[in-house]
């Protein structure tokens, strides 16, 4: 089997300093919240500015990852072929056509349907060609200089270096013939758990949870100046306060539901492949907990 690396791109640089300054703007805005809480409690300057400074980095952290992942599978993206089928390897995923069912390959594409959206380190998704097939993108250089295969249902647009030496060597292999019939489509890696996170039930869930509570911790830091150095927080029977705790306690209710969040993601990832339907409970029963610990803040903060 020959591998073969995709063409250089500026897309795969452009993606790198998008990620170096997304990881830096991320560092800053972390850095400020952390030096704002390393007094001590009663000294904290909570208000809605330091929320939106911590909102900020949380997304750009949260824009890291993503863009990150992108340049790591730009990073790994390779082609390979053996007498069999071509193979599209990225990230342990590897998208699979039979040389065989390999109709035509084209130069270039002038029609490549709906206008690509903006894709860091490489072009990758799926777009509908006017023809009824399917374009799946895996090349770093636009469709129109890119090598397009058609098979019958599916086409599949790549950019391996030295492109005349890889269409030689494909029609080559394909002149001789398989020895094994394979299945085309995607057989994706463990390592990213892809089952669980396009869940439509688990990303519906997950996102409500996130939203709520991010909007919690929001409302309640734009509240903080405004509450008490005590604060009730917890009452007997008839509503009398049994225990007064400084205000900043407070704040450990969205941040216990933000833990609990994430031990049941972290539980759902491990149970998914086993347990798909018990995964989708327990992210559902992070969006319970986040309106739980709601209740309770209102409860305590009128």
């Amino acid at each position: 089997m020959r591998r073969w690396k995709p063409q250089p791109s500026a897309r795969l640089w452009v993606a790198i300093a998008t990620l170096i300054l997304a990881a830096v703007g991320a560092a800053l805005f972390l850095f400020q919240l952390g030096m704002a809480l390393v007094r001590p409690p009663a000294a904290w300057l909570i208000n809605g500015e330091l929320f939106l400074q911590a909102l900020a980095g949380l997304i750009l952290l949260l824009l890291t990852g993503v863009i990150g992942y992108r340049v790591a599978a730009a990073l790994s993206l390779a082609y390979a072929i053996d007498r069999n089928g071509l193979y599209i390897l990225w990230l342990g995923n590897r998208a699979v056509v039979p040389l065989q069912a390999i109709e035509s390959i084209e130069s270039g594409l002038q029609t490549p349907g709906a206008a690509p959206r903006l894709n860091f380190g490489y072009l990758h998704g799926a777009v509908r060609l006017p023809d009824g097939r399917t374009l799946h993108r895996f090349s770093t250089v636009p469709i129109t200089q890119a090598l397009v295969l058609h098979t019958a249902a599916d086409s599949y647009a790549i950019s391996p270096h030295e492109g005349e030496a890889f269409v030689q060597d494909l029609e080559q292999r394909r002149r001789i013939g398989a020895i094994q019939q394979l299945v085309p489509g995607v057989e994706v890696g463990r390592a990213f758990a892809y089952a669980f996170w396009d869940d439509p039930t688990v990303r519906w869930a997950l996102g409500i949870a996130a939203v709520l509570n991010v909007a919690l911790l929001g409302w309640l830091m734009t509240r903080y100046p405004e509450l008490p150095a005590l604060i009730e927080m917890r009452g007997d029977a008839v509503g009398a306060a049994t225990v007064l705790a400084p205000r900043h306690q407070i704040l450990f209710l969205p941040l216990a539901g933000a833990v609990l969040g994430l031990l049941n993601t972290g539980l759902g990832l491990t149970l998914y492949g086993r347990e798909p339907v018990g995964a989708r409970l327990l992210q559902i029963a992070s969006v319970g907990i986040q309106m739980l610990f709601a209740v309770a803040m209102l409860t305590i903060v009128r």
